[in-house]
């Protein structure tokens, strides 16, 4: 079991999968050209070990394949949809500990500073350092808890900016009071934690007990040195802090996740009151921007089984959904095999007008690999026309990022119905018997293949 994010690097370097970089690597830049490169090609996660102003190491890009993304939660293709619907059905509640490795080392007061770390900047027009993989853990009121990523801004030595619009509700009752509300940060924390942060769905179910339910048994939690939190026992490091109420200061321009900078403006301040980590601490960087990064790949991993458990109820003939990549799992994918003349259309509005919140819906028949955008063109192109197959959803809720949608205006959606006619004969599709078995030497011989395919 991988309960920690050392396991999952040990695993990685065991299966050829994560590459040091011995060179002096700058964290202006370097490391996030470093993360860009392997994520365009698919490659392996990097750990740098020589970072320019820092005996900190960085690992970066552990997200960045789907492969390991699944290997993190100790999954494969066929059982990933399987297990994170069981959990969401049946999480495991988080437990608290006495102790765990985040609290080998304690600092408070001046020693607390985030000019400890290789912050780094990733893109060309980013304001300033950000930390983009930390686990923002916050409670409700009310009791319920949210685990999720969000960009955080280092203004200085003790304060971050908070982009987290979600978590307004939280605080909204300690600021109206004028009383800071306390959160706290973590980073380099176990693959089910990480991923489990992504989910989206019920407001009363906590993120870290989806993880548990995943993995098994429950996420170990210790309780913070300052604030009335519990964290990750195995969190590679911690920062505790409260977001003051009143103050607001100017965050961003940032790269996100549409590939477009989003601008600055007011947001909320993190003070930190304290940092606890393990003794020679792993710093985890993670790059956003154009896709595929780890932020598109670890959205989608998450987001499909949720949907295609959604629309399995709704139609038990769907086959395969794919939250695409490079759209930021706002454009679904969906392969099924209709039975009646107006089913695919049924699914294609039930998608649209899901929870999910898609921007774009792609109906296709399930002999069609909904993971080849070659496949998906092809159905778009001859099983598709526009007269009939387009549905458009005016004036709906859109992507607060996406740069598409007018200031002030609301966003619409597009479904296409790339289905064959029912019951219309359509003819036989092209095929080569005995292409599949064929073996061509070093290439599609599994046994000449290296441990992690390129």
């Amino acid at each position: 079991m991988l309960k920690d994010m050392r396991s999952f690097l040990s695993l990685l370097e065991a299966t050829g999968d994560l590459v040091h970089i011995s060179e002096r690597v700058a964290p202006r830049f370097g490391i996030a050209a470093g993360i860009r490169k392997t994520s365009d090609i698919k490659g392996p996660a990097l750990w740098f070990d020589n970072v320019i102003g820092t005996a900190m190491p960085v690992v970066g890009g552990l997200y960045a394949a789907r492969r390991r993304c699944l290997l993190g939660l100790e999954a494969t293709e066929d059982t990933i949809r399987e297990r994170f619907a069981a959990a969401v059905d049946r999480p495991i509640p988080p437990r608290i500990v006495k102790d765990g490795p985040c609290k080998e080392v304690v600092l408070t007061g001046a020693e607390a500073s985030f000019d400890r770390l290789p912050s780094c900047i990733y893109s060309a027009e980013d304001a300033a350092p950000y930390i983009t993989l930390g686990l923002l853990i916050a409670r409700h009121p009310t009791g319920r808890s949210n685990v999720g990523i969000y960009r955080m801004q280092v203004f200085d030595g003790h304060h971050l900016g908070v982009n987290a619009a979600k978590l307004d509700t939280y605080y909204a009752a300690a600021e109206a009071r004028g009383e800071p509300f306390g959160i706290a940060l973590t980073l380099g924390n176990d693959p089910y934690s990480t991923l489990a942060s992504q989910y989206r769905g019920r407001a009363d179910l906590d993120e870290l007990a989806v993880a548990g339910g995943v993995m098994g048994e429950p996420i170990d939690l210790v309780q913070c040195e300052t604030i009335d939190i519990a964290v990750p026992a195995t969190s590679e490091i911690v920062f505790e802090g409260e977001i003051l109420p009143g103050e607001r200061w100017s965050e961003g321009p940032f790269g996100e996740a549409p590939g477009y900078y989003s601008p600055a403006g007011p947001r909320p301040v993190f003070r930190l009151k304290a940092i606890t980590h393990r003794r020679d601490p792993i710093y985890l960087a993670g790059l956003t921007g154009m896709p595929s990064t780890e932020n598109h790949v670890m959205k989608q991993v998450v987001t499909e089984p949720l949907v295609y458990r959604f629309l399995k109820g709704i139609c038990p003939t769907v086959r395969d959904v794919c939250a695409t990549t490079a759209s930021h799992s706002l454009h679904f994918v969906i392969s099924m095999r209709p039975t009646s003349a107006t089913q695919a259309r049924e699914v294609l509005l039930a998608a649209l007008t899901s929870e999910f919140q898609p921007k774009m819906v792609t109906i296709v028949d399930e002999d069609v690999d909904v993971r080849s955008p070659a496949q998906v063109e092809w159905a778009m192109t001859f099983r598709f026309q526009a007269d009939r197959g387009v549905e458009i959803l005016p004036h709906v809720a859109g992507y607060a990022m996406d740069p598409s949608i007018p200031r002030g205006a609301d966003g619409s959606r597009l479904g296409i119905n790339a289905t064959r006619p029912y019951d219309d004969d359509y003819g036989s599709v092209v095929s080569v018997p005995g292409a599949d078995e064929f073996v061509i030497p070093g290439w599609t011989d599994v046994s000449a293949q290296p441990a992690v395919s390129r």
